[in-house]
This record gives C-alpha cells, structure tokens and sequence, in this order.
C-alpha cells in the first residue's frame, strides 16, 4: 500500500477520479467505482482470463480523501468487489488491501503503480481547480437542460411532436442555457469586487460604479432571454415576422431604459449625485421621444 498526501492543491477531486478512470479505461480494465462525502474510491481489474494467465487474482485499489485544498491519494491492491454499491469502501478495504503480489503479476502491478503516480502527480500539479458556487450551479443547470434538450431530441424522434414545436422548444432551452452562464459570470464578479470594496481596494464609489457595469451585462442577459423567447415564437409561427420585429424592437428599447435608470440609481447611492437630481433625470428619461410610450407606472 502506498499513499500521498496533497496539500494547497484545489483540485476538483470528482474530475481527478474521472481522470483515473479514463486512464484505466484506456488500458482496458473494467471499473467501478463508489463515492461519499469526503472519499472517493475505484477499483480497477483485468478479465478474469488474463488475471489467471499472469497470477493475478487482485483489483487495483484507488482511494481519494478530503477536500479539494487538502487531501491524500492511497495506492493497493484487493479483492475485486462483486458489488462495490451494496459493500461500500470500508468492505473493500477491511477485506485485506495488500500492496502487491509475487512473481510475473508483482513486476507487472509495480509497473502499473509507478505509471499511475506519475499520471496521478500530473493531474494534481495541472488538472482541473474545485468549481466555486457559482461553477456548480451552472453545472447542475446545464446538466438539467441538457437532459431536457436529449429529452425533446427523443420526443421529436418518436413522432410526439412536429418540427416546428421541436424548433421552438429546442431554441428556448438554448436560451436558458446562455442566460444562466451569464448571470453565474455576473455573481462571481460581483462577489470578487465586494472583496475588493471590503479590503479597501475599491473607493465606495468605484464600486457602485464597476457594479453598474456588471448590472448593465446582467441585463443584456434578460433580454437575450426575451429575445430567444421570441425567436422561438416566431419558429413556432405563433407571431409574424412583423410582430417579431415590433416586440423585439420594444424589448430593447425597455431595456435600455432600465439599465439608463439603474445607472442613474448606482450614481445616487455613490453620492454622485442628489436624489432630486436623480428623479429630475429618471423623468426626463421616461419623457424622452425614446422611452416615453414603455414607461411602466
């Protein structure tokens, strides 16, 4: 049994188990594999027939524990798991883990081990950073709507729906899935500044304004949502060409007086300027040729 432990890395353990498996995959073992809160673990054989040919009865051991920061990565040998699921790690472990074994199999499994640390080393030092918050939000939500899209996919094919309605549907997801990369890019940002505000980095004032910045993104993303809305309609020939363009010319316009107004706001709280001069400036937006007839009360 060999073991090493990590320290300082931040490494996105799941993905480092799914490199191991794709390297034991590429070599032709079967695997499986169990996971819980904190511990990660694989095993990895041969077929029974060429584990007979060389001796080796045993299943490559990999056991992953901790966190993304700090963790260790232990090596061995065991006995292959009928049903990892309903046995559970401990079982596994418990059953008599051993380092290797004698003869051609000892020579071949200390290779394998030797190959695999290199290839476990460079994963660490290189692969994947643990996803913040935001990245797994993103990550569940995609996963959710790539379902959907697969589910649509099935439905068109089986002849539940026609073309149009698969069209339509399928742009509307696409949608979703662009506004929710959008706004988690738009969290993030917003908790790195509040950082930065919170240090003494950022004034008060050039906080509120990089944050009106940030506003004016998250609003472009609201109406790409409407706009794909619209185009799915529009697929679906549930409004005209003619309509399409009047409702997508008035989706811009609102929402360019929402983000006029939000700067407005971030320029009152920063003390840029009074309060009167803002409700003088929000008027004369709203009044403006421009804005006038999508003013909402």
């Amino acid at each position: 049994m060999t073991k090493k432990t990590y320290q300082d890395k931040d490494r996105d353990l799941d993905a480092l188990l799914r490199d191991i498996e794709t390297w034991f995959s590429g070599q032709g073992y079967q695997i499986q594999t169990n996971k819980t809160d904190g511990t990660w673990f694989l095993q990895a054989a041969k077929t029974e027939m060429w584990r007979k040919a060389i001796g080796a009865s045993r299943a490559f051991n990999v056991l992953i524990q901790g966190q993304p920061k700090d963790f260790s990565v232990e090596l061995s040998t065991g006995e292959w798991a009928s049903n990892l699921t309903a046995g559970g790690v401990a079982a596994v472990l418990t059953g008599g883990a051993t380092l290797l074994v004698s003869g051609l199999a000892a020579g071949w499994s200390k290779k394998i081990e030797s190959d695999l640390w290199n290839f476990i080393d460079q994963k660490v030092m290189f692969g994947e950073k643990a996803k913040s918050v935001q990245e797994l939000v993103v990550l569940k939500t995609q996963n959710t709507l790539e379902e959907k899209l697969k589910q649509l996919r099935d439905a068109y094919d089986q002849g539940f729906i026609d073309e149009i309605a698969y069209n339509a549907k399928k742009l509307e997801i696409e949608g979703q899935v662009r506004v929710t990369q959008q706004n988690a890019g738009t969290e993030e940002k917003l908790v790195k500044l509040k950082s930065l505000l919170n240090a003494g980095i950022l004034s008060q004032g050039e906080f509120e304004m990089k944050k009106a910045e940030l506003m004016r993104e998250s609003s472009n993303s609201e109406l790409d949502a409407q706009i794909s809305k619209l185009n799915a309609a529009l697929a679906a020939e549930i409004i005209t060409q003619e309509e399409y363009e009047s409702k997508k010319a008035a989706i811009q316009r609102e929402s360019q007086l929402a983000g006029k107004i939000k700067q407005l706001q971030n320029a009152r709280d920063a003390g840029i300027i009074t309060g009167e001069e803002f409700e003088n400036k929000k008027l004369t937006l709203q009044l403006s040729p421009t804005y006038k007839d999508h003013v909402t009360s």
